[in-house]
């Protein structure tokens, strides 16, 4: 039978910036599985009300900042798979009600999520019998939260084989949930040596590098965290990348002294973020689902610093579990923690091995593949069926 396939799109809510780089890994992927898909990537919070936007989005950095044990706390209270959130359920469809209604009219052919609120959206229209369309949940953490639960998908990815278990015993049926990892940009599956990738990026080859990621939102002390960092001058190269914040990379720019700046680097958003891991001997950050997959991607040791409770504790957790990263849970000891680390070559090895033996650079394309094949199984059961629904319309 030919395939109908013609457009997919792939969901996500800019919280962060994990979400989306998922989905735009996803989106990558899947004209390589099929050439003739159209992909369009969706951040459903800029559909939704000003209001709404701001309070989804910047009410949790805030928290984060001011108050993550209160986050913390706010997450282990939310982790209840199928709960009846009728209220948030509301108010998130009467803020995207226009968005829901354009999903309506032009059904794709199929939808991917990578965050749980528009998984849970499109579960609603779908279970309203409004759209007949496969969906795909593709779970961004090492952990499964009870919220991603609450859109039930046809199929579901997820980071390893706990998260699968974690999933099966909340009653998703074994055979939709699909080990992939955690989709990170096919870059990570072909990286340059650590001395093409430094002789690319102009890093010096002689000493160690240290990467410092202030993460999506620079959430936490990063202004002290890279002033304690400065600490190393003298034994490492420094680079701190600062994604899309034009601010932060601005405040930490003006820490560097003019007579550091060959040892000291400030970069902002950077598409060649594979490249600097590659040339890398360890990561500073923050232990989201995103960077982590792509630190362990390259056999990047991590030293973990300032983890949301919640989300970033549980990937934390994993990463110490399998020894590719160690908890600096006391900031003024991270020169000393860094030191000791990058003076210990025996160590280093075994977080390298670690770190790469329990990575999957091909996580993207093990989704596309899922998503393709669940909705040529879509396909077939509606032609079966002798339905013909929006999204497989001709």
């Amino acid at each position: 039978m030919e395939s109908n396939i013609r457009r997919i799109s792939v969901l996500s809510a800019g919280v962060g910036a994990g979400h989306m780089r998922a989905a735009q890994a996803i989106a990558e992927a899947l004209p390589l599985r099929d050439p003739s898909v159209q992909v369009q990537v969706v951040d459903v919070l800029q559909h939704a009300a000003p209001g709404f936007r701001t309070l989804y989005r910047d009410a949790y950095v805030a928290l984060a900042n001011r108050t993550p044990r209160l986050v913390g706390w706010l997450y282990d209270r939310a982790d209840k798979a199928w709960s009846d959130r009728w209220y948030a359920s509301a108010i998130e469809r009467l803020a995207l009600h226009r968005w829901l209604r354009s999903m309506e009219r032009d059904t794709p052919d199929a939808v991917v999520c990578t965050h749980f609120l528009p998984a849970a959206l499109i579960d609603g229209l779908r279970r309203s019998g409004r759209v007949r369309v496969p969906m795909t949940t593709v779970v961004t953490d090492l952990d499964v939260h009870g919220l991603w639960l609450d859109g039930r998908a046809d199929r579901w990815c997820v980071a390893g084989e706990e998260a699968e278990r974690i999933i099966c015993r909340e009653g998703v049926e074994p055979s939709t949930v699909r080990v992939t990892g955690i989709p990170i940009t096919r870059a990570f599956e072909s990286l340059p040596s650590r001395e093409a990738a430094r002789a690319m990026l102009g890093v010096p080859s002689h000493r160690p590098l240290v990467l410092f990621s202030t993460g999506g939102c620079c959430l936490g002390p990063v202004e002290q965290t890279f002033g304690l960092l400065q600490e190393l001058r003298d034994v490492a190269t420094v680079v701190a990348i600062c994604g899309h914040s034009e601010h932060a990379r601005k405040r930490l720019q003006a820490m560097v002294p003019n007579a550091a700046r060959n040892d000291m680097r400030v970069i902002g958003f950077t598409s060649e973020m594979h490249a600097w891991m590659a040339a890398a001997d360890l990561i500073v950050g923050k232990p989201g689902g995103l960077t982590s997959s792509e630190a362990r991607a390259a056999g990047l040791p991590m030293v973990a610093i300032h983890a949301i409770p919640g989300q970033e504790e549980r990937n934390l957790a994993h990463l110490l579990e399998w020894g590719a990263a160690i908890a600096c849970l006391t900031p003024s000891t991270l020169p000393w923690r860094i030191r000791s680390l990058l003076a210990d070559s025996a160590r280093m090895h075994r977080m390298r091995c670690a770190a790469l033996a329990s990575a999957r650079p091909s996580a993207a394309r093990m989704v596309a593949e899922t998503v393709i094949e669940t909705t040529h199984a879509h396909e077939a059961i509606t032609t079966t069926q002798g339905v013909h629904s929006p999204a497989c319309a001709a």
